[in-house]
């Protein structure tokens, strides 16, 4: 193998970068939705394929409910199969029921 070869020789490492991006997204929309971003209008996550929104906690799930609740150019919100389960749900709309806007 060459020196200068920077592949992976036991195989394609696209899917995991594509995954880091995923939740390097996720973690930059977030934070745009905390800060009331007029540009992010619609904010959508995967679920099973997105390890940062499987491995967020009740509090954090709380946190976006708020923000989301709080934010004012948000008009959608997409988050695919086995985003949430009846225990994230509750905190979610926990937070958004927190709001001064809704």
């Amino acid at each position: 193998m060459d020196s200068d070869d920077d592949s992976d020789p036991f195989g394609d490492d696209s899917s995991y970068e594509s995954s880091l991006d995923q939740e390097q997204e996720w973690l930059a929309d977030i934070q745009k939705i905390n800060e009331n971003d007029p540009l992010l209008t619609i904010l959508g996550g995967g679920g099973a394929t997105n390890v940062e929104i499987q491995n967020m906690n009740d509090e954090e799930w709380e946190e976006l409910g708020r923000a989301i609740s709080n934010n004012t150019h948000l008009e959608g919100l997409h988050l695919n199969k086995g985003a949430l389960n009846d225990q994230k749900i509750r905190y979610f709309f926990r937070g958004l029921t927190r709001s001064n806007l809704i």
